[in-house]
C-alpha cells in the first residue's frame, strides 16, 4: 500500500509538473509569436521592398520627379494639389491603391478636382517632400494650394468616404 501511495504521489508529481511545463512552453510560444509581430512592423534599412503595383483603373497620378513641378502646373490651372505619400512596404498604402483609389466614383472626382500626385517617401526628391510636410506614418495624405500650403492633411490610411470628407474640406479651404 505505501509502494502504491508512493507511486501515485510521484505520478502526481510528474503530471504536475508537466503541466506546468506545457503552460511554460504556451507562455514562451505566445512571447515569441508578439516579438515576431512587432520586428514586423518596423521600418529598418534591410526592409525588403517591393514594386506598388499600378491599377490601370485608378485615379491618375501625374508622374513627375519634383513637388516644384506640379505646384508650378496648380498655378497655371487653379487646382488644388491632392499628394499621397507613400512607401512600397507599407501595407495600408497598398490597400488604398487597390480599394480607394480604384473606386469609379472616386476616381472621377479626383480627376475632376485635383492634380493627382504620389510620392514615394524613400526615394529621391520623396524623402525631402516627406520631411517638409511632416511625414512620419503613411500614407500622408495632403492637399495643397498652388504654393504648396497645406488646406487639409491626414495620417495614415482612410475609406473612400473619409478620402472624399477631406478633399471637400480642402476645396473649402482654398475659397473661390
Amino acid at each position: 500500500m505505501i509502494r502504491y501511495l508512493c507511486n501515485f504521489t510521484y505520478i502526481q508529481y510528474v503530471l504536475s509538473k508537466t503541466q506546468s511545463m506545457k503552460n511554460s512552453m504556451h507562455i514562451l510560444m505566445g512571447l515569441g509569436l508578439i516579438a515576431l509581430l512587432l520586428a514586423g512592423c518596423k521600418s529598418s534599412d534591410k526592409t525588403v521592398k517591393t514594386e506598388t503595383p499600378v491599377y490601370s483603373n485608378s485615379v491618375n497620378f501625374v508622374k513627375s520627379d519634383r513637388l516644384s513641378k506640379i505646384l508650378e502646373k496648380a498655378s497655371r490651372t487653379d487646382q488644388i494639389v491632392f499628394m499621397d505619400i507613400y512607401t512600397t512596404w507599407c501595407a495600408p498604402c497598398k490597400l488604398m491603391d487597390e480599394y480607394v483609389f480604384t473606386d469609379p466614383d472616386t476616381k472621377k472626382f479626383m480627376d475632376e478636382n485635383f492634380i493627382n500626385y504620389k510620392v514615394d517617401a524613400e526615394k529621391g526628391n520623396g524623402q525631402t517632400v516627406a520631411t517638409m510636410y511632416g511625414a512620419s506614418t503613411y500614407p500622408t495624405l495632403v492637399f495643397l494650394d498652388k504654393d504648396g500650403r497645406v488646406l487639409a492633411r491626414r495620417q495614415g490610411a482612410t475609406t473612400i468616404t473619409e478620402l472624399r470628407s477631406l478633399a471637400q474640406e480642402a476645396i473649402i479651404a482654398k475659397g473661390p
